[in-house]
C-alpha cells in the first residue's frame, strides 16, 4: 500500500514538471527581467524576438506584449482581441491559474487606462494571492499597488492605503534601480491621493520624501520616463502649497522630458495641471487654452473620468473668469459623464471582490497545509479544523458584509441628492442669467451650486460634518430652491447659544431629505406662503434637531410624498442605527403631524460629538 501511494506521488510530481514546461515561455521570461531592469526598454524588438517562439506559453506571450504595445497606442480594441487570445491559447493547454498571471496583470491594466476600475480590480485581485505565491516581491508590490491606486479611482482612497502600506513593507528588500523608484513614484501617487482626501499634512510630507528618493535614483541612473512622472507629482506638492511659480518649474521640466518619452495621458495631465496653476494666477485666457489641449487628450485616451475632470477644470477657470455660459455648458457636459459613471453596484461590487481575494488566500492556506500533512493527517485533523474555521470564517465575514452592505448603501444615498434639483436648478441659473441680471448676482447663484455640487458629492465619503458646515450647506441650498419657487416659502434656521456650531458634529446630509420633502411635497399645492424652521438644542448630553414646517401634512399627502418620506425615514434609520453600533449610543428619530394641524415636525436626538476629540 505503501508502495503505490508512494509511486503515485512520483507520478503526479513528475506530471506537474511536463505540464509546467508546456505552460512555460523562457523567452517571455528573460524579456520580462530586461524590462524590469532597463528603462529604455525596446518593446518593438522584443515582440520581433517572441513572435518567432513557438514552444510552451510563448503564442500567448507574444498577445499579452502585444496588447501592451497597442495599449501604448491607445488602441483599446486591438488590445482587448489580443488579450482575448492569450486567455484562449492559455486554457487550450489545460495551464493552472499561475500562467494567467500576466494576462490577469494585462487585464487589469487595460481596464484601468480605460476607465473600467471595477474590472482592474477584479482582475488585480486574481493577480495578487498568485504573485504573493510566487514568491517575486517585486510583483507583489506592483499588484498591492495596482490595487491601491484602483482604489484611489473609485473614491475609496482609505482603502487604497492600507495595501500601499503592505507593498511598503516590501519596498526595503527591492534592490534593482528601476523596480525600487516605479515603486517609489506609485507610492507616492497613492500617498498623495490620500493626503488630498484628509488634508493629513503627515501624508503630504510622505509623498513628497517618496517623490524626492525617487528623483535622486532617476537623476543617477537617467530614468527619463519615472523622472517626468517625478517631477509632475512635484508640481503638485508646490500646488498645495500655494507655490505656483516652483510648480510651473516643475511642470516645464516635465513637459521637456516629455519630447524624449513621450506619454500622452501625462502630457494631458501637464497640461490640465499647468492650466490649474494659471488659473490661480489668474491668467484665464493661458489657462482656458491648456485645459482644451488637457480635453482634447483625454478625449483621445478614452478615460470617461478623465474627460470628466477635464471639463470640470474648464468650468472653474470659465467661472472665474466671469465666462458663465461656458462655465454652465462645461458643467452640463460633467454632469452627463458624471452620471455614467456612477452605479449603486460598483460599491457592492467592490466588497465582493475582496471578499473572494480573502477567500482566495484562505483557501491557498488551507492547500498549503494539505501539502504538508498530506493524506492522512489532512483527513484526520486538518480537514475537521478546516471545516470549523471555514464555519467561523464565514458567519465573521456574514456579519461583518451585512454591516459593510448598509454603510455602502448609506454612502450611496448620501450621494442622492436629487438629480432633478442639479438639472432644475442649472436652468434657473440659465433663465436667471437671460434675464439680464447683474454679474454679481449669477457668479453668487454659480458659486453657491458649485458648492452644494461639491459638498453633495464629499459627504458620501464624510461621516461628519460641524453644525456650521451643515447650516451654510442648508442656507445655500434653500437659497437656491427659492430660485426655483419664488415667493413659495421662507425658512429660518436658529442655533441654542448653549452650542458650538464650529465645534459640534453631525451626520453629514441628514438633514437635508427632510428639508427636500418639504419643499417638493409638503408645500405643493398649497395656497398660503410654506416656512420651514430648523432649530438646534441642547438637552442633557444630547442635541435635539428640529424641523418643522407648515405643508400638507402626513395624512393628507399622495402616494409619491408618502414614499419620499418612507425613503428619507430608512435613510435617517440605518444611519441612526449604525451611529449607535459605532458610538455605543442611543441616537432616534421621530416625524409627525403638527399639533397645530399644518405640516409636519420632525424630532432627531443625536449625541453631542466634539470635533476635537472626534479627530484625536
Amino acid at each position: 500500500m505503501k508502495n503505490i501511494i508512494c509511486f503515485l506521488i512520483i507520478w503526479v510530481n513528475i506530471t506537474e514538471v511536463l505540464l509546467a514546461q508546456d505552460c512555460d515561455c523562457k523567452t517571455a521570461t528573460d524579456i520580462r527581467k530586461q524590462q524590469r531592469s532597463n528603462d529604455r526598454f525596446d518593446l518593438p524588438a522584443a515582440l520581433n524576438v517572441l513572435q518567432k517562439e513557438t514552444a510552451g506559453n510563448c503564442p500567448a506571450s507574444y498577445q499579452e506584449w502585444l496588447a501592451e504595445s497597442y495599449m501604448l497606442r491607445t488602441q483599446f480594441d486591438s488590445a482587448t482581441e489580443c488579450l482575448s487570445k492569450a486567455y484562449q491559447l492559455i486554457s487550450k493547454k489545460s495551464c493552472k491559474e499561475p500562467s494567467f498571471f500576466h494576462y490577469y496583470r494585462q487585464m487589469a491594466n487595460l481596464n484601468f487606462t480605460m476607465g473600467e476600475y471595477t474590472k482592474s480590480l477584479e482582475f488585480s485581485l486574481k493577480a495578487l494571492p498568485l504573485a504573493e505565491e510566487s514568491g517575486d516581491q517585486f510583483e507583489e508590490a506592483v499588484c498591492l499597488l495596482q490595487v491601491a491606486q484602483t482604489f484611489n479611482k473609485m473614491k475609496e482612497s482609505a482603502k487604497g492605503i492600507e495595501y500601499a502600506r503592505k507593498a511598503l513593507g516590501i519596498l526595503e528588500k527591492i534592490k534593482e534601480p528601476l523596480e525600487k523608484a516605479s515603486l517609489i513614484s506609485r507610492l507616492a501617487a497613492v500617498f498623495f491621493w490620500r493626503y488630498q482626501d484628509t488634508e493629513n499634512i503627515a501624508l503630504l510630507d510622505s509623498a513628497k520624501n517618496f517623490t524626492r528618493a525617487q528623483l535622486v535614483i532617476c537623476k543617477e541612473h537617467q530614468f527619463i520616463k519615472l523622472l517626468q512622472k517625478g517631477y509632475n507629482m512635484m508640481n503638485g506638492y508646490a500646488h498645495e502649497t500655494g507655490d505656483y511659480p516652483t510648480a510651473l518649474l516643475y511642470i516645464d521640466s516635465s513637459f521637456y522630458l516629455s519630447k524624449a518619452a513621450g506619454d500622452m495621458t501625462l502630457k494631458a495631465t501637464n497640461y490640465g495641471d499647468k492650466a490649474d496653476v494659471m488659473m490661480e494666477m489668474k491668467n484665464f485666457p493661458e489657462a482656458r487654452r491648456l485645459a482644451d489641449s488637457c480635453l482634447i487628450l483625454h478625449q483621445l485616451s478614452g478615460n470617461p473620468e478623465a474627460i470628466a475632470n477635464a471639463y470640470a477644470l474648464i468650468y472653474q477657470i470659465s467661472k472665474r473668469s466671469e465666462n458663465y455660459k461656458d462655465a454652465v455648458d462645461a458643467m452640463n457636459s460633467y454632469i452627463e459623464i458624471s452620471d455614467s459613471l456612477t452605479n449603486a453596484e460598483k460599491s457592492k461590487t467592490i466588497n465582493e471582490l475582496e471578499q473572494k481575494y480573502n477567500k482566495a488566500k484562505n483557501e491557498k492556506t488551507i492547500k498549503e497545509l494539505a501539502q504538508q500533512k498530506r493524506i492522512y493527517i489532512l483527513l484526520a485533523v486538518a480537514g475537521l479544523f478546516a471545516l470549523i474555521g471555514l464555519a467561523f470564517f464565514i458567519r465573521q465575514q456574514s456579519l461583518k458584509s451585512k454591516q459593510k452592505i448598509l454603510e455602502t448603501e448609506q454612502r450611496l444615498n448620501r450621494a442622492r441628492m436629487n438629480p432633478h434639483f442639479f438639472f432644475n436648478a442649472l436652468s434657473s441659473l440659465q433663465s436667471f442669467a437671460m434675464e439680464g441680471n447683474d454679474g454679481k448676482s449669477i457668479a453668487s447663484n454659480l458659486s453657491k451650486f458649485s458648492h452644494i455640487m461639491r459638498e453633495t458629492l464629499e459627504s458620501t465619503y464624510k461621516e461628519y460634518v460641524t453644525i456650521e458646515q451643515e447650516t451654510e450647506f442648508l442656507k445655500e441650498y434653500l437659497d437656491l430652491q427659492k430660485i426655483r419657487f419664488p415667493h413659495k416659502f421662507s425658512f429660518q434656521i436658529s442655533i441654542a447659544d448653549t452650542i458650538e456650531p464650529e465645534y459640534t458634529l453631525i451626520p453629514s446630509m441628514i438633514l437635508q431629505p427632510f428639508i427636500e420633502n418639504s419643499i417638493e411635497h409638503g408645500f405643493s399645492g398649497i395656497n398660503y406662503p410654506g416656512e420651514i424652521i430648523v432649530d438646534f438644542k441642547k438637552e442633557q448630553s444630547d442635541l435635539q434637531i428640529t424641523i418643522t414646517d407648515n405643508g400638507k401634512g402626513l395624512l393628507v399627502t399622495g402616494k409619491e410624498n408618502s414614499e419620499h418620506i418612507s425613503r428619507a425615514s430608512q435613510i435617517i434609520r440605518d444611519r441612526i442605527y449604525l451611529l449607535n453600533i459605532k458610538l455605543k449610543t442611543k441616537a432616534s428619530f421621530s416625524i409627525d403631524n403638527s399639533i397645530s394641524g399644518k405640516g409636519v415636525v420632525v424630532q432627531i436626538k443625536l449625541p453631542l460629538i466634539d470635533k476635537d476629540k472626534q479627530n484625536s
